[in-house]
């Protein structure tokens, strides 16, 4: 009899510490264009010069690529991240994060100078439109073709920064992913050569 009684129970008990487990939230994917812009893996590279000394070649390359699907159980939003570094040059973090079909996805761009991290830009996608947080003086232009220094690139997305400490215009391209950044003190790097795994 006691037996009974003690699977009754353990069976209950089971039974009460299912009913409680979390249940997993609707998967909140990345949009397609989000991934088109923005997804780069690793072993990408990338050789940025510098718009007034073309014989300037940084190297960067890609590293620690993710892409996954955060807190299940809370948002369950899709992130993607992937970090672009180079010896002796700011590491440059690219950061994705889906808003699902009701809200944007955000993307946000980290670089970590003299171990500081600048943020900015920060963007939204929704179906392709690109935009600026809301209230920022940001502003967010998409272009068919934009050209850098005699260098034309396709589908390109250009934010103008307000305040921002390091840059005053961030470039992205499609199928590419960043291609230029111009600072604040003066400088202004493009993408000369890429190679970009997806």
């Amino acid at each position: 009899m006691k037996a009974i009684k003690y699977s009754a129970i353990l069976f209950l008990s089971v039974s009460i510490m299912q009913s409680c487990k979390p249940t997993d939230q609707v998967k909140q994917v990345l949009d397609p264009s989000s991934k088109d812009y923005f997804e780069v893996k690793n072993g990408s590279t990338y050789t940025f010069t510098e718009i007034s000394d073309t014989t300037i070649s940084i190297n960067y390359t890609s590293e620690n690529y993710l892409n996954n699907q955060s807190n299940p159980d809370i948002e369950n939003n899709e992130i993607m991240s992937y970090d672009l570094v180079s010896n002796g040059h700011p590491k440059i973090s690219i950061r994705t994060e889906a808003g699902g079909s009701t809200y944007k996805d955000r993307i946000a761009m980290i670089t970590n100078r003299n171990d500081t991290n600048y943020v900015g830009p920060i963007i939204f996608n929704l179906g392709g439109t690109f935009s600026k947080i809301q209230n920022s003086r940001d502003t967010v232009f998409q272009y068919p073709s934009y050209t850098i220094n005699n260098r034309t690139f396709t589908d390109v997305i250009r934010i103008v920064l307000y305040g921002n400490n390091l840059y005053l215009e961030v470039f992205y391209a499609k199928n590419i992913g960043l291609i230029g950044r111009k600072e604040r003190a003066g400088k202004f790097y493009y993408v000369k050569k890429y190679s970009v795994n997806k």
